[in-house]
Formats: C-alpha cells, sequence, structure tokens
C-alpha cells in the first residue's frame, strides 16, 4: 500500500475540492464567517458523499504569484476549521504561492498539499511562477510532521517556459519528495491526456501514485483510475459554487463499483 492509499484509507481515493467564495480583498468578500460557513458545508457533503479526502483552494479571480498576508490568513483561519471539524484527511493549496502553502500547510498540520508549480517554471495569466522544490524542502526541512506533496506536472491553466518533457519534469519532481504526481487537461474541468497518463506510469512504474487533477466526471471515471491511483475532483460534483450531494455521491458510487476502485 503507498502513502496515499494508507493516508485515504482507499486503494484509489477521491478527493474532493472545497472551492472557497471570494476572500478578503475582493469586491464580493462578505466576511471570513460567511467563507467558514461555506467551506463546511461543502466539507459535511464531502463526507456523507463518501469521498475520501478534501482539498481547500482558494478561487479568486484576479490571482496573485504571491499572495498578500490578508489571503494567507483567511486561508489558514479558513482551513484551520476544516481541519478540526473534518473525519477526513485535509490538504490546502493557496493558488500559484507554493511557498504559503507549505508554510501554513505543515504549521497546522495538514495531512497533505497541493502544489501546481514544483518542477516547472510557468506563465500564468497572472505572471510568471518559479519552480519551488527547492523552497519547499527548504521550508519542510523545519518541521517533523510534514504533508505529502501531491505535485502537478505540465499543470493546467499555464505556459511551460522550457522545452522540458513530461518524463523529465516527473524525474525531477520524484527526485526531489513528491509523492503523488498529479496529472493534468489543458483546462478546468477537461480530462488529460490518456498518453499523457500512460507515459507517466511508464516513467513513475509504482514509485508514487498518479492522481487525476481535472476531468474526471460520471461517463470517463472508470477509464481513468484504470490508468491511475486517484484523482482530485471539482467541477463535475458541483451545481453553482455548491458540491451537490447528489452528483457528489453519484461519483463516489461509480467510483467504487469500477473493477479498478
Amino acid at each position: 500500500m503507498n502513502k496515499l492509499s494508507k493516508l485515504f484509507s482507499a486503494k484509489k481515493p477521491l478527493i474532493g475540492m472545497i472551492h472557497l467564495p471570494p476572500l478578503p480583498g475582493y469586491p464580493d468578500y462578505s466576511g471570513m464567517d460567511g467563507v467558514v460557513k461555506k467551506a463546511l458545508k461543502d466539507l459535511k457533503v464531502l463526507e456523507k458523499a463518501g469521498f475520501n479526502g478534501v482539498l481547500v483552494e482558494n478561487t479568486d479571480t484576479p490571482g496573485f504569484v504571491a499572495a498578500p498576508s490578508e489571503i494567507k490568513k483567511a486561508m489558514k483561519k479558513v482551513t484551520k476549521e476544516v481541519i478540526r471539524k473534518s473525519s477526513l484527511p485535509v490538504g490546502m493549496e493557496i493558488v500559484y504561492d507554493m511557498t504559503a502553502t507549505i508554510n501554513i500547510a505543515a504549521s497546522l498540520g495538514c495531512n497533505f498539499v497541493r502544489l501546481d508549480v514544483f518542477a516547472d517554471t510557468v506563465k500564468t495569466r497572472w505572471g510568471i511562477v518559479p519552480y519551488s522544490y527547492k523552497e519547499v524542502n527548504k521550508i519542510l526541512a523545519s518541521y517533523s510532521k510534514k504533508p505529502l506533496l501531491l505535485v502537478d506536472v505540465h499543470v493546467k491553466h499555464a505556459k511551460l517556459l522550457s522545452k522540458k518533457s513530461l518524463e523529465k519534469s516527473i524525474k525531477i519532481s520524484l527526485k526531489h519528495g513528491a509523492n503523488g504526481i498529479i496529472i493534468t487537461g489543458k483546462w478546468t474541468g477537461i480530462e488529460p491526456k490518456l498518453e499523457d497518463l500512460k507515459q507517466a506510469r511508464k516513467v513513475i512504474g509504482d514509485k508514487v501514485p498518479i492522481i487525476i487533477g481535472s476531468g474526471l466526471n460520471f461517463t470517463n471515471t472508470e477509464k481513468l483510475l484504470s490508468l491511475t491511483d486517484g484523482a482530485i475532483v471539482g467541477t463535475s460534483i458541483k451545481t453553482g459554487d455548491y458540491i451537490d450531494f447528489k452528483k457528489a455521491s453519484d461519483l463516489a458510487a461509480i467510483a467504487k463499483q469500477s473493477k479498478n476502485y
């Protein structure tokens, strides 16, 4: 059993996204009570629906390459509350701020993190985000309890600023401590290319899990789980801004009925 399966008590875990409403500094921000309330409502739905873990993430537009202090404080507050209330493993990510993510996650005792940018420097809508593995490992060295590092390679919503192959990015990630490799499509809700998943498996073998980072839905679950070791799910189980219990429970049921689960 790999570290991912052991943490989530599932052979191929489903991790549900808790997308947060506007945080401090954004026009539609309505206070931290509302942010926490929404996060805890999504948490309860994911627990009841049969998911194996949850991932807390900010979704504000425009984003930041380096999050301001008020965003960091807000993320720390809401994630702490989710951890306090959750019966499931909890992870977090501040989008495009890998050092803030790892600092907060490690200080709170999060079970895992998602790091969009680890081995690759990329260009995003909000600016250039440099590779982060050196800084991440430097920060982790000061903590005895370390979250699992689930890291993207050739991540969605970004342009790779090199001709680095998928194989090379994966090898760099593994060398510098990745506990799981996340493969995405080009955009939210788009499934990864099957050839990318197959290539990743060829490179990784059984060293660490391969996780789907976008696009798992009601029609492709069995196909994608046959090639991977779990999935992070958001878009397909939401109605509006909230997790939909029926959608989430139906997807979990499909995964559990699959011969690959």
